[in-house]
């Protein structure tokens, strides 16, 4: 069996840093971001962040 995992990095507009996104959803996504080593996870309305990229990594897993 195969699947597909998606992480898209964003922008975030008004801390001005990078970050994941946890879950993408139509008007908020919970994005994940780390400011001096502390990971914070924040619900944040889809238009104070930019999708800049995706990282799409495909997983294999074998049957026995």
């Amino acid at each position: 069996m195969e699947y597909y995992d998606t992480i898209h990095i964003v922008y975030v507009i008004e801390k001005e840093i990078y970050g994941t996104v946890d879950t993408l959803g139509a008007f908020a996504s919970a994005v994940k971001y780390t400011i001096d080593g502390i990971e914070y996870e924040d619900l944040l309305e889809n238009e104070e962040f930019m999708i800049m990229d995706e990282i799409t990594f495909l997983h294999v897993e074998e049957e026995n």
